[in-house]
């Protein structure tokens, strides 16, 4: 399908202004793909859907890469974490994807909508409400897989990454610093991102013409969105990214029925 001529900016232009959003949101708030890119792509570019997940996701890999290294080179990974994480994420996606295809997604994207908006509220009241750490360290080993699956489930039934609840449930759950916790789901995004993209590429849902922009905006946004997120106060990271979290999930919970 050819992009509509929707902005009076060149095409590679436009592509260059998507992919800096899609970066500055991976790096500040570890968030992009689904989340980000495939909505700016379907009404800036005016690619379907299948073509805008497969440019989204060919697109992410290389800025999410920068992004999770840049937040390793600062101690804001925790490699156990993300292999806990990313292994059953891995495993449930493609499963919940298979079996959701006949589900009512504008409902789906409505609870999902709800559980963004509630994880933001308790992110902004996590002091004072469940202190500084809610699983005990014995049971961070039962816990975490949890919180793949938990993703693998957003990845498979909404379409997006799991970004909007996996950073809130290790803040919420382990009481990890916001930037530690964007740090892994930066980092356990990649498997996803790759069998995801290889799977998109076997269909031919990828627009290489869009990639030099795409990738050039997300690598800069990519870079500054990091070293951003890596000089903010927790407190305020923490802050800015509930509020973020508060409007895509609004935007979830009231769109209208298709």
């Amino acid at each position: 399908m050819q992009a509509r001529d929707a902005s009076f900016l060149p095409m590679p232009v436009r592509a260059l202004v998507i992919g800096l959003v899609a970066g500055l949101g991976g790096g500040l708030f570890s968030l992009g793909g689904g989340t980000l890119t495939i909505p700016l792509m379907m009404g800036w570019l005016g690619l379907g859907p299948f073509a805008a997940r497969g440019t989204a996701l060919a697109a992410a890999l290389l800025p999410t890469l920068l992004s999770a290294w840049l937040y390793a080179q600062a101690g804001r990974v925790d490699w156990i974490v993300v292999a806990l994480v990313a292994i059953p994420a891995m495993l449930v996606t493609p499963w919940v994807a298979a079996r959701t295809e006949r589900f009512d997604g504008d409902r789906l994207k409505r609870w999902f909508g709800l559980v963004v908006i509630f994880g933001a509220a308790m992110l902004i009241l996590r002091e004072e409400l469940l202190g500084s750490r809610v699983i005990a360290d014995g049971w961070r080993w039962l816990y975490l897989p949890l919180v793949g699956v938990i993703e693998g489930l957003v990845a498979g039934g909404v379409g997006i990454s799991g970004g909007p609840v996996l950073a809130p449930l290790l803040v919420l759950g382990l009481g990890m610093p916001q930037q530690l916790a964007q740090g892994c789901a930066l980092a356990a995004r990649i498997p996803a991102v790759t069998t995801g993209l290889a799977e998109n590429l076997r269909h031919r849902h990828v627009r290489f013409g869009l990639l030099p922009g795409l990738v050039g905006g997300g690598l800069l946004g990519a870079w500054l969105g990091s070293r951003l997120a890596l000089a903010l106060p927790e407190l305020h990271l923490r802050m800015l990214f509930a509020a973020v979290l508060a409007v895509i999930g609004l935007r979830y919970a009231l769109a209208p029925r298709r």
